[in-house]
């Protein structure tokens, strides 16, 4: 039975390697995972979502039917000057 200290690497075409494991608690950036004390990462989590809307000319905007939200729903339109701002307050509270 083998030492639980070493692992075995294996790679096509090579003959395989017997070394002394890795303790990744010790690594100098381990501080930025979630086993140090950083944060989960979520992979392709939406934080900056933006949509936009464009009016052709000549619409009456009071004869469009009036858009119907579930219960519990809302949105909040925002200027470009807006999200701009909100976006810069984000960024410096995460520094």
């Amino acid at each position: 039975m083998m030492d639980n200290r070493y692992a075995l690497l294996f790679i096509r075409g090579e003959r395989p390697i017997m070394d002394d494991k890795f303790d990744i608690m010790r690594h100098p950036n381990v501080g930025g995972t979630a086993d140090g004390k950083a944060g989960i990462y979520r992979h392709g989590a939406v934080t900056k979502s933006t949509a936009s809307l464009a009016f052709a000319e000549g619409i009456d905007l009071s004869k469009l039917p009036k858009i119907k939200l579930p219960e519990g729903m809302s949105y909040t339109l925002f200027s470009e000057e807006d999200l701009e701002e909100l976006f810069n307050n984000e960024e410096e509270k995460s520094q």
